[in-house]
């Protein structure tokens, strides 16, 4: 088994020099073996995924495995940055490890996805929405809404009540990434965010490039309404 050296520890992420038990345990890692890791009365094991590895704990009499006994989730380590991710409990208590000690977990990658993903179509719509449009296919009579003169003036009037400028009124895009979000998604996005948040970006843009192109339209018409009431009034 490999052993860490002082200088190793400064290179690796902080959790690995926790405790001699996050060290022992990051070594276990490191092997290629496939033996469980056992410490106190708990047997971790490793599952290759990929990129990553897959914890899962189950208690032991001995030095033996609990028969029938189901193998329990325990964290995802991953193989590139050498991140603990969704740590659970069980792991943690082992490990020895406070509870101060922040891991990411799936939540996290999704909220910050949903930040990358919704600037991406905000270029997408922007000096990219020719191309978007073409490649989506739509016919032309789909990207143009039905809205009425009187709409547009009501609409408008409400804005002008609320005391609203024109830069405030536009169509805001907002990607339901967490329907995209699956955990092969997610593994993915540990290892390529920008790209996994861009492809979510454009495959929602594609599939609803007819809808967008509809509203972007229609705020287009209020806003210039409101624009010709501020400058009457």
């Amino acid at each position: 088994m490999m052993k860490l050296t002082k200088k190793d520890l400064e290179m690796l992420p902080a959790w690995v020099g926790q405790s001699n038990r996050t060290v022992s345990f990051f070594e276990w890692i490191m092997e290629e073996n496939v033996s469980p890791w056992n410490c106190l009365d708990v047997s971790i094991i490793k599952v290759m995924q990929g990129n990553f590895y897959f914890f899962y704990g189950s208690c032991r009499k001995g030095r033996v495995l609990n028969i029938g006994k189901g193998l329990e989730f325990a964290g995802i380590f991953n193989r590139k940055d050498y991140g603990l991710y969704d740590l659970q409990k069980m792991l943690r208590k082992i490990l020895e490890i406070k509870d101060t000690f922040y891991f990411p977990k799936k939540a996290d990658a999704l909220s910050d996805a949903q930040k990358i993903a919704d600037q991406k179509v905000h270029e997408m719509t922007g000096h990219d929405w020719e191309e978007i449009l073409q490649e989506a296919g739509c016919k032309k009579e789909e990207l143009i809404p039905q809205i009425s003169r009187n709409e547009i003036q009501k609409r408008a009037e409400e804005y002008y009540r609320a005391g609203k400028t024109e830069k405030e009124i536009c169509f805001r895009l907002k990607v339901p990434v967490a329907e995209y979000f699956s955990d092969h998604c997610y593994l993915l996005y540990l290892t390529k965010r920008e790209w996994v948040a861009g492809r979510i970006a454009r495959q929602w843009v594609l599939k609803n490039a007819a809808v967008i192109s509809r509203q972007r339209i229609r705020y287009g018409c209020i806003r210039n309404e409101l624009s010709e009431m501020n400058s009457r009034k």
